[in-house]
Order: structure tokens, then sequence, then C-alpha cells
């Protein structure tokens, strides 16, 4: 064989050796099963539940809704009849075993907090997150599944929250965007660092106050509002160990304030 054959011959074999990987890649890929919203789950019976072991997505939506009903309507008794036994409590790193029905409407309020109430009812049945462990309310707040035969709530997540004092829903969302504006911030990323502040911003310096209104105007005077002192409490502060009250979670000694509006977590005051 000729120096050129076997050149051709190498880069023929390479190219198949090539082409086989990418296939297998492919075919793992379109079989490797993920967690997905209810809503966008596909399958050939058109059941978003499957994954979890739910056969009827229609006997599970209906489910669902007396869950609701019976949550938003008090009725800490038609609730126990909804759970499977035993059921899972985790609270603080601890796990506690609900075994019945008396059990468990004893301790309803302590079970179903509020917090666990309030996200099961503004839960959408076609916005579940499903996967092979069952189907999941909120952020997991409490997780429904087929046990013992029988469909109801398996477990129950206690959140603690160190920032409901401030007004903040969710812990994780706080913490997130908190993460996420030290990391802007350190990069120097004054477009997304806008997309964290609460308009209008308030920017206090000697006893006078400052209204930033849009990102527009955020990102104009980024250097004059985030001073070299404010950037340094920002980025020395650690989240469990900010200050929280009434007013909102303190960053740096008070050098920002950060708190919730409506939907949105973000700092609303930048004190220089």
């Amino acid at each position: 064989m000729t120096n050129n054959s076997k050149r051709k011959a190498a880069i023929i074999l390479s190219f198949a050796v090539a082409l086989a990987a990418f296939s297998g890649q492919a075919w793992a890929d379109q079989n490797t099963k993920t967690s997905t919203p209810a809503s966008i789950t596909k399958s050939v019976s058109n059941n978003p539940y499957e994954v979890a072991g739910i056969n009827d997505p229609e006997a599970f939506k209906a489910y669902f809704a007396k869950l609701q009903k019976a949550v938003k309507d008090n009725k800490p008794e038609e609730v126990a009849n909804l759970i499977s036994y035993p059921m899972n409590l985790n609270k603080d790193h601890k796990t506690f075993v609900i075994y019945n029905k008396n059990d468990f409407v004893k301790k309803y309020d302590r079970i179903f907090t509020s917090h666990v109430r309030e996200n099961l009812l503004a839960q959408q049945v076609d916005k579940l997150f499903v996967n092979y462990k069952g189907i999941r309310v909120g952020d997991g707040d409490l997780w429904m599944g087929q046990q013992n035969n029988k469909l109801g709530v398996i477990a129950v997540n206690i959140i603690n929250n160190p920032y409901e004092a401030a007004g903040i829903d969710n812990p994780f969302v706080f913490e997130h965007n908190f993460s996420l504006f030290q990391k802007y911030v350190k990069e120097g990323n004054k477009t997304e660092a806008a997309n964290l502040m609460v308009y209008p911003l308030k920017v206090n310096n000697k006893g006078k106050t400052m209204e930033i209104k849009t990102k527009k105007d955020f990102i104009a005077k980024y250097d004059k509002i985030m001073t070299a002192k404010v950037k340094k409490a920002l980025q020395a502060q650690k989240a469990d160990q900010v200050v929280v009250n009434w007013k909102g979670v303190s960053i740096g000694s008070g050098s920002l304030w950060m708190g919730q509006f409506g939907e949105q977590v973000g700092v609303f005051a930048i004190n220089q």
C-alpha cells in the first residue's frame, strides 16, 4: 500500500470512529430521562405523571383539586384522608414519620404550615414538577406519589425562612439573588446588576437622598452609586450573617438594603 493509500485509509477509519461515537451519544441523549414540569412532559400515553408511577392522569388531577379544596376550606380531617401513610415530615435536617390519620390531624398546623398551604394553593396542576421520586409542589414543600397502592402526599418539607421578618417569601430566591448581585458587581457587569435593583432605588449620602428611577439611570450613574466602600461591604458579606428586621435585609452594616416588592427581590436602598 502506498503512503497516499495509507493516509486515505487512516482518514476514513478516523471518520467512521467519530461518526459511531456521535451516533451513540445522540442515542444516549434521546433516551436520558430528565425531570421536567408536567406541562411539557411528553409520553406516548399522554400521561405527564407516568414517570412518577401515576397511571391515570385524570384521577391525579381530580385528587389534586380535592387536596387543594380541603386545605383551602381548612378541613384537617379531609386532608388527612389524602395522605399516603407512613408520610415523612422533614424539618431541621431531621425526618419525622407520620404513621396514621390521627397523628396527622393532631399535628396538622405543624405539618401543613402557612407556608406549605400557601404554596400548595398557588400551585397550578399543569406546572407541577415530575420525576421518578414523585410530583413536587412549589420548591419541594410537598411531594405526592403512589405509595402502598394509594395516591397521596408522601412527604412534607418544612423550609425555614430566616428572612420572613423582612417580608421575603422564599429564602432560596433571596440567597440566589444576593449571590448573583455579588457576582455581577465583582465582574463589573452593570447591566445584570441593574436587573437586581428595585426602582425607584434610594441612594443616601450625607443626609441627602437621590432617587434612581430606571435601569438606564442606574447604569449611567453606576460608578457614583456603587462606590468602592459599598462594593467592599457587599463582597465581605456572607448570606448567613445578614441582619434581618421589618425594614428588610441589611447588607454590610447597612451599606445596602434588600427586600421583596411584589414578586421582585432586590436592592432597594444604598447608603454610601
